[in-house]
């Protein structure tokens, strides 16, 4: 289905950062629930560890799992220059066995767009009820799919980011929605100017499923799961036609 390889982003973690480490809008709602549920804590397709440092930081014990081991390389890199304790293991949220149990588990960053089919679904399900404890909670979000998330350009002006070399990266994009599949196909182009002048170009594209509200809600039932809450932005706002995400409260039925 897909001819290329979709983690291309994430091969270059200290660029992945630049974009989206600042992001903490989504912190309130984990942090509210790590509180009420107590550690340890497990946080799948962690990227370069964003929440479970954070986590981490303030005392909870975190286990960080994703699939791209440069991701996690650059985890622990910035776990330890925090003097931060976090379990970092590569594996495949589809497909990963840590013999140990959880009460509460979330998915993030929209990370659930990257499994493709009902089975990748299924098999990340799979592992979340393996991995909770009785009656335990999963935090999942995936954007809404909206005819603006479907078929606008977000920034059609393009992104623009300071490096951490103080350098200048561009990042403009185009797309396409296929209503068969669900899928929305990406291509970036990424352009960046070191401080010394010297430029670099690369072209990633990215794969991402859309899952429609009606559509999640018989995947969590048939897979195990209850819907305790759910939320059409990190502000805690009721999902609506115009939301930007859906974020999904579930406890294991």
């Amino acid at each position: 289905m897909i001819d290329y390889d979709s983690f291309e982003e994430f091969r270059d973690p200290q660029t992945y950062d630049v974009e989206c480490d600042s992001f903490d809008e989504d912190f309130p709602l984990i942090d509210h629930w790590a509180k009420a549920l107590g550690g340890p804590l497990l946080d799948i397709a962690c990227g370069t560890g964003r929440m479970a440092i954070r986590l981490a930081a303030q005392g909870y014990e975190v286990t960080g799992v994703d699939i791209v081991p440069e991701m996690i390389g650059w985890a622990r890199q910035k776990a330890a220059a925090k003097s931060v304790e976090v379990e970092w293991v590569v594996a495949d949220a589809r497909d990963f066995h840590l013999h140990k149990q959880f009460p509460f588990a979330f998915m993030l960053m929209n990370a659930f767009q990257f499994l493709l089919t009902r089975q990748d679904h299924e098999a990340l399900f799979a592992c979340v009820r393996e991995h909770l404890l009785p009656g335990g909670y999963f935090i999942v979000e995936t954007r809404n799919a909206s005819p603006q998330n479907l078929f606008e350009v977000h920034h059609p002006e393009g992104k623009h980011y300071t490096t951490a070399d103080g350098g200048q990266l561009a990042v403009t994009e185009k797309q396409h929605y296929d209503p068969i599949t669900q899928i929305q196909h990406y291509t970036s182009w990424m352009k960046t100017e070191k401080p010394d002048g010297q430029h670099t170009e690369k072209m990633i594209r990215t794969a991402l499923r859309y899952t429609f509200p009606q559509e999640m809600a018989a995947l969590l039932h048939y897979n195990g799961f209850k819907i305790h809450t759910l939320y059409g932005s990190w502000k805690l706002d009721a999902l609506t036609a115009d939301s930007p995400a859906m974020i999904y409260v579930c406890e294991m039925r």
